[in-house]
């Protein structure tokens, strides 16, 4: 159903929730692959997107069952942020656009532990490490902090809510280290070293430094859901069931960055985007017996 406010749906144990941001072809993959195996209503969200994915996206709604809502486009914290405070479900499964699940046997971990009282969440972690991975990116070096592998995640909203109510997003932010008493001064001391390749080598002595997992890095990288995790299984000692995100691959496939690349976020990867676009058209060809005719590469 399309539906004018997401206050129009009614209230379900378990939804799953997929954002869409001008990544039509694989969204169509992650709408049909969680109908398939999630066993739970789904609501596609999409966000101004410039691809022609509403139109397309209110034609799928013809032939398969599901609810869509068009939305401002956010930042993707603020849009979880949003989501959280005002949808109708006591569970709410996170869906990347850029993921498609393999089979069904992944919701019976997600739901094995998920009614325990002080359980808030199951899925992934991510975290905590260095980030090494991203040479001359803005965040080489940074340490990663522990997060909600946001990508696949079932969570419940009651306690994610109350999170919010205090004061806690899922919102990306970097936490300056450098000198513990003022991260003021910590990030006008990053900046000088972003600015002046001089001044890269420049590093306060570790005892200055906060400990994260046993490490005193320069910046900690607070990513999509790291503050939430912080809060809920720290400060509010509650659970979150997880196993560490290098093992999703068994369940879920995860065509990471096409949606920044969709929003202009990423460099460099336009190629790389359009032959995963084709890869993705032909499985839902051969899988789904979906047809999109357009690819990546014509929207670029």
């Amino acid at each position: 159903m399309f539906l004018k406010e997401i206050g129009e749906m009614p209230h379900v144990n378990e939804r799953a929730v997929i954002i869409n941001c001008s990544t039509k072809t694989v969204s169509t993959l992650a709408l049909l692959s969680a109908l398939r195996y999630a066993g739970m209503p789904v609501l596609l969200i999409d966000c101004e997107s410039k691809d022609g994915s509403l139109n397309h996206f209110r034609n799928l709604l013809d032939s398969y069952r599901f609810d869509l809502l068009a939305a401002p486009l956010r930042g993707h914290g603020d849009t979880l942020d949003w989501l959280f405070s005002v949808i109708a479900a006591d569970k709410v499964l996170l869906v990347d656009s850029d993921v498609e699940i393999l089979n069904s046997r992944v919701f019976v971990f997600l739901r094995e532990y998920i009614d325990e009282p002080w359980t808030f969440g199951a899925g992934y972690v991510n975290g905590p490490t260095w980030i090494d991975d991203v040479p001359g990116n803005a965040l080489q070096g940074a340490f990663l902090q522990e997060r909600i592998w946001v990508p696949f995640t079932l969570l419940k909203v009651k306690f994610i809510r109350e999170a919010l109510g205090a004061g806690i997003s899922f919102r990306a932010r970097t936490i300056y280290n450098d000198l513990f008493f003022s991260e003021k001064l910590s990030a006008r001391l990053n900046r000088i070293r972003s600015r002046f390749p001089a001044f890269k080598r420049l590093q306060t002595p570790h005892m200055f430094r906060r400990a994260y997992y046993g490490q005193t890095p320069a910046r900690v990288y607070c990513d999509t859901g790291a503050e939430m995790l912080q809060h809920l299984k720290y400060e509010r000692e509650l659970s979150y069931i997880a196993l560490p995100v290098r093992f999703h691959t068994g369940y879920v496939t995860h065509f990471g960055g096409l949606t920044r690349l969709a929003l202009d976020q990423v460099d460099g990867m336009q190629s790389e985007a359009r032959s995963v676009d084709e890869i993705i058209r032909q499985h839902l060809r051969d899988i789904y017996g979906v047809v999109i005719e357009e690819s990546l590469a014509a929207t670029q």
